[in-house]
């Protein structure tokens, strides 16, 4: 079944690169640097391709007319040869802008660098060196808020130990997995921007479990197994994932980690695999709509990994795995994210307590009902949110209900100007990444809170669900039900989900400061009704 997904996407991908071995930019993978001329660098991130390639040439699979062909070689081979091209002096890559220096670029690309001199026999000491001077930077830093790109490069790390066999590297990787997990929550998360995203769960479980298959370390299989425990609960009916209730609202999925996992008995693994796979041919798979970068990036290689593991090992199908939404019955509250859980009569529910009670609803395989709180548009790109992750929000749960009380946020929206990108160039020509922090603080981790409060009372009855809501503000504002897309700045969020498209409330209420709302969801007759 990877299999569906994967011919359609080759194409998508194969496009983005430069292969025309005349070219100053061959084996480029940015299209918009070495083809539309519309970037004047070209984002490291992508070149991440050239292990799609190599694993194209290497699996032989059923379609797969990429096998054995010379060309599909030389290209993923021409991708390493670049990568060393546009590696900066302290062995670090861009990814959004030059001198950046960034950590994903570099974690990601020198793990797929390798893979791929590994996969095609490569010998070359330049590019060994390469690969040295990478490990040696991602040695002496870490991500302290993204997490999936901390274990990224870790998995990084070894797979350039297993190129060039310096045992320095390990050592630099020993420190690092110890950290990431002591870090890891109880409840089998590993925190992306102060809370869980179900999305890059999947990518840190791909990185984890990639490094377990390579190296076989126990102490990371207990890990593995909590954090696919935990996922199961986030995979819905329909087949999709994750969304507008986690911390970073994304809707894709890496299935690498979950192959490695079910062959290590798993039944919930067995049970997601069977779940996010099972539409892959049909027209509107929630992954047919992430975009030609992230397909490029790290989506399409871990199809292919996947692949590759369940060629080389076939797990026969377990009827018995089933997950949390096909469930007769599910009442499950995740304190430390703040998510919750909720299924009866082919109804299921995830609440995102964090979130400021973000709430979805599935009936089969059908999204019936969303609701992501409110706005507060103060013109001029000023917006306050009550669904903004905040870890100050104040949860409780009792039987079937759940009730969230807090804050708004105040989100300043930024629009991109030819002044801030010459300024940030100039910035960071001086202070390399140390700018970094400071974008994060501006356009990710938004900390304000405003003076208008809110409080959520979410209860699971028979016949439907009921949201009642209560909103106070010292001054009369215009409140706008908020659509399920998040003000926070995700790279890889905001995909077409078909829960763009499911009901919710869209009124504004104008110039209110008390404002008390019920709202009632009917399963039977799909209808919502205000009061």
């Amino acid at each position: 079944m990877y299999e569906n997904f994967i011919l359609k996407t080759v194409p998508r991908v194969l496009s983005q690169i430069d292969r025309d071995k005349h070219s100053t930019t061959y084996g480029c993978c940015d299209r918009n640097h070495w083809h539309l001329k519309t970037r004047d660098f070209a984002s490291a991130i992508l070149q991440q391709s050239g292990l799609a390639l190599a694993l194209l040439y290497n699996v032989d699979f059923e379609g797969n007319v990429y096998y054995k062909h010379e060309y599909v070689k030389e290209w993923a081979e021409a991708t390493c040869y670049y990568l060393k091209k546009i590696q900066l002096s302290d062995g670090s890559f861009n990814e959004y802008y030059p001198h950046e220096h960034g950590f994903p670029p570099t974690a990601f690309a020198l793990y797929s660098a390798c893979e791929v001199y590994k996969r095609l026999d490569m010998n070359d000491k330049s590019l060994e060196d390469a690969f040295k001077k990478t490990a040696k930077y991602l040695s002496n830093h870490i991500e302290p808020k993204a997490y999936n790109q901390e274990l990224a490069s870790i998995t990084a790390m070894y797979s350039a130990y297993t190129v060039t066999k310096e045992d320095w590297i390990l050592q630099g990787l020993e420190k690092k997995l110890n950290r990431i997990l002591s870090l890891q929550s109880p409840e089998g998360w590993f925190s992306e921007y102060e809370g869980a995203d179900i999305g890059y769960l999947s990518v840190s479980l791909d990185m984890l479990a990639e490094y377990y298959y390579m190296s076989k370390d126990e102490r990371v299989k207990e890990p593995l197994e909590r954090l696919v425990d935990f996922i199961q609960y986030f995979i819905h009916a329909d087949g999709s994932i994750g969304g507008e209730y986690a911390s970073r609202n994304t809707t894709y999925f890496l299935p690498s980690g979950i192959e490695v996992m079910l062959q290590e008995g798993s039944k919930a693994a067995m049970a997601v695999k069977r779940e996010i796979l099972k539409h892959s041919a049909e027209p509107g798979y929630f992954m047919d709509a992430v975009d030609d970068r992230y397909c490029s990036h790290y989506l399409l290689h871990s199809f292919l990994r996947a692949l590759e593991k369940e060629k080389k090992n076939p797990t026969p199908a377990d009827e018995n795995a089933v997950l949390p939404c096909h469930q007769a019955f599910v009442n499950k509250y995740f304190d430390d994210s703040g998510l919750y859980a909720y299924g009866e009569n082919g109804i299921y529910a995830i609440v995102g307590g964090k979130k400021g009670g973000v709430i979805k609803v599935f009936k089969g395989e059908n999204v019936i009902f969303t609701d992501c709180g409110y706005r507060v548009d103060y013109g001029g790109g000023k917006v306050a949110a009550s669904n903004w992750q905040d870890n100050t929000w104040q949860v409780s749960t009792s039987g079937n209900e759940i009730t969230v009380e807090g804050k708004f946020t105040m989100v300043k929206l930024k629009v991109p100007t030819p002044i801030m990108h010459m300024g940030l160039r100039v910035v960071s020509f001086v202070v390399g990444n140390k700018i970094i922090g400071f974008l994060k603080k501006k356009l990710i981790l938004v900390d304000k809170h405003t003076d208008i409060s809110f409080r959520r009372k979410i209860t699971f009855e028979n016949s439907g669900v009921r949201i009642q809501d209560e909103i106070k503000s010292p001054v009369a504002v215009d409140i706008t039900a908020a659509d399920n897309f998040s003000l926070r700045h995700v790279a890889s969020g905001k995909f077409f989900s078909f829960s763009d498209l499911a009901p919710h409330n869209r009124k504004t209420y104008k110039s209110v400061k008390d404002l008390k709302l019920d709202q009632f969801y009917d399963y039977k007759n799909e209808k919502l009704t205000i009061s």
